[in-house]
């Protein structure tokens, strides 16, 4: 897949694994510490594989069945944060694992997916899927 012809969130996709690769091997470098890696790939791993279901499932509806976009997008909203909430649970009652590096995990899909939109909208590419990226955010 050419990068030119993936949307943003696609890209996001695409571009969030080596930003986790540096990061966790930044991590390992500067503490010496696989627990606290793992903690961040934990919190990696599991926000990319629910943005790719949310993702998945979005486009399908899109293109198949647009009357249910609200109801679902409500409901993967719930299921996503309750995910969330029990990789939290499980970290935190860890002897092992960091809450804060998988929470600052969690939050690198968002964190690329905003400077991968600023990007995009300085130079003027896919003005109308900025819009539709933005509203993924929320």
């Amino acid at each position: 897949m050419k990068m030119k012809k993936a949307n943003i969130i696609e890209k996001a996709f695409l571009i969030s694994w080596p930003v986790t690769i540096v990061v966790s091997l930044i991590i390992f470098i500067v503490t010496s510490n696989s627990n606290l890696m793992v903690s961040y790939i934990l919190g990696v791993a599991s926000v990319l594989m629910m943005q790719s279901l949310n993702y998945r499932v979005m486009k399908d509806l899109y293109k198949n069945n647009p009357t249910k976009i609200k109801s679902r997008t409500i409901w993967l909203y719930i299921a996503r944060f309750i995910f969330y909430g029990v990789i939290l649970y499980v970290v935190y009652g860890s002897d092992k694992w960091n809450m804060y590096y998988t929470l600052a995990g969690l939050i690198t899909f968002k964190i690329v997916l905003v400077v991968i939109t600023l990007i995009f909208a300085n130079k003027g590419d896919d003005s109308d899927e900025i819009w539709a990226t933005l509203t993924y955010l929320a």
